[in-house]
């Protein structure tokens, strides 16, 4: 029942983000609240996917990387909701965020037939280790949707410096509004990786004994978060925004992604899957 309930959710994702497209290019309300009508159902199958997995869990450990990238998809979609429901008004960010949770779950359901065991879950014992999960995984959520809006930034940037303004300057929102969300991005984002390092640092030091361990993992985590603290500074101290802020989004997804992927699969050792 519950892979049923992925399928329907993964299905009403796509659905959903062709409706995004055809409002991206019409930019008629009534496209605009089917595609969100239609991301909500699939939202509440996602949710229903994950109250069966949780329940599930409680009585077998089976926890491997699949559910890892069904749990990023389900939080990506909630970030978008989040700037969805704010007063920032970007209500073309979902043509291109959409295939984000859309690629994960796709992954999650017809790539991964192997998918490896979490090296943790024997020695999870305290609540702080469902907390560093979900912050790290909500940090990075946050982390791509800043780079989606930054690379809306750049296009609709070079969209206003042509003598002739493009097909995509009546359709990406203004530059302030994509700056506000990549912002928003950048502060949330650090907020819950910070959480995710300490609270994965005080169940270390509940399980382990030792509050770091210097595994790749933590390493280029560490990286990451000097990154956006490096972003934060530029950004109150130096007044660092749009085009600079947006390039600093694409280096931080980089080692996202090298961490995420790389690190996971092909590093041996503690905090990884190979």
């Amino acid at each position: 029942m519950g892979k049923f309930f992925l399928e329907l959710s993964l299905f009403a994702y796509i659905i959903a983000w062709i409706g995004s497209l055809f409002y991206f290019k019409t930019l008629e309300k009534t496209a605009y609240k089917l595609f969100q009508g239609v991301l909500w159902v699939g939202f509440i199958f996602h949710s229903l996917y994950l109250l069966v997995f949780i329940k599930n869990l409680l009585f077998d450990s089976s926890f491997t990387f699949r559910e890892v990238l069904n749990l990023f998809s389900f939080l990506l979609v909630g970030v978008y909701y989040y700037f969805s429901f704010s007063k920032i008004k970007a209500y073309t960010l979902a043509s291109f965020f959409l295939p984000l949770p859309i690629l994960f779950l796709f992954l999650s359901l017809f790539l991964l037939k192997e998918a490896p065991p979490s090296p943790f879950l024997p020695f999870v014992k305290s609540i702080w280790f469902p907390i560093h999960v979900l912050f790290s995984l909500i940090s990075h959520a946050f982390l791509l949707t800043g780079l989606t809006s930054s690379l809306m930034y750049l296009l609709q940037e070079r969209e206003i410096k042509k003598k002739k303004l493009g097909y995509f300057f009546q359709k990406l929102p203004p530059l302030q509004s994509l700056e506000k969300i990549s912002e928003k991005s950048l502060y949330n984002g650090f907020l819950c990786l910070t959480i995710g390092i300490l609270s994965g640092a005080l169940w270390s030091e509940l399980v382990f004994g030792d509050y770091w361990r210097w595994s790749a993992k933590e390493v280029v985590t560490l990286s990451l978060w000097l990154i956006y603290t490096g972003m934060i500074h530029q950004r109150l101290l130096i007044g660092w925004r749009g085009r600079r802020l947006a390039y600093m989004f694409i280096l931080g997804s980089i080692f996202w992604f090298f961490t995420f992927f790389i690190v996971n699969f092909y590093f041996k050792g503690f905090h990884t899957y190979g």
